[in-house]
């Protein structure tokens, strides 16, 4: 029988739980009371012992390893202070790219372009589809709302993999910006602001303004690029927006 899904946020909670606790009361205890350092190097001494395993091919043998390589992880995070969940929800940030882009995320920037061919389009319509239909629940009758062959696409790409997009509609001599999406792994890193004022440097000579809808908890970030709020709020896809804009 397969152990639950929450099996190691239980254990990590009952590691955190005997930080500070009496070093004779428990093995995690005395662990924790030694210091982040020997944390560590207890550690790496059971990764190896698993590595060992692993060669010899002896399942039984690695899972017991296994086991106890995640327990001193787990032992060594609480000595340094680093949370479970927040182990989670950096794999969770990282989720829907591969290895390689989320590795250049971290030293290499975004390449920002307009959209030129068709599998970049598609690409952008699949990351249109994970940010607002799958994460925000939007309908994507509403998304893909027809109006996409009369727009201008653009697009961030990290190695071979688009982390950004956007496109713009021109509406009575202002250029619309719509469908701004960054990809979870890459948020707070400063792509989707990037892609913006690539936009606005390549919309400048053919739009006298710079209009969009934003959601609410994003106007600060619109705001940051030299938007500014106008109007009461009203929902679009059920979802609170404000109209800003911005010379050019």
């Amino acid at each position: 029988m397969s152990a639950p899904p929450d099996t190691l946020s239980r254990l990590a909670a009952t590691i955190a739980a005997r930080r500070g606790a009496d070093p004779a009361s428990s093995y995690t205890a005395k662990l924790l009371a030694k210091g982040p350092e020997e944390a560590a190097q207890k550690f790496g001494e059971e990764a190896v012992e698993a590595v060992i395993e692993a060669t010899k091919g002896d399942p039984a043998a690695l899972t017991a390893e296994a086991a106890d390589v995640l327990y001193h992880l787990l032992v060594m995070l609480t000595a340094r202070e680093v949370t479970w969940q927040g182990v989670l929800d950096e794999l969770e940030r990282r989720e829907g790219l591969s290895g390689q882009t989320e590795k250049a995320a971290r030293t290499q920037a975004p390449v920002h372009a307009r959209v030129e061919s068709a599998a970049e389009r598609a690409a952008c319509m699949a990351l249109r589809a994970r940010v607002f239909v799958e994460e925000q629940g939007v309908d994507a009758a509403l998304e893909f709302d027809g109006l996409d062959d009369t727009c201008r696409h653009y697009r961030s790409t990290l190695g071979q993999e688009i982390v950004a997009t956007a496109r713009v509609r021109w509406l009575d001599g202002a250029a619309k910006i719509q469908r701004v999406a960054v990809a979870k792994a890459v948020r707070g890193r400063g792509v989707g602001a990037a892609l913006m004022r690539h936009i606005l440097a390549d919309v400048g000579d053919s739009a006298s303004e710079a209009v969009l809808d934003s959601q609410v908890g994003a106007i600060g970030f619109y705001e940051r690029l030299g938007f500014s709020a106008e109007g009461p709020e009203f929902l679009d896809a059920g979802i609170p927006h404000r109209r800003m804009r911005r010379p050019l």
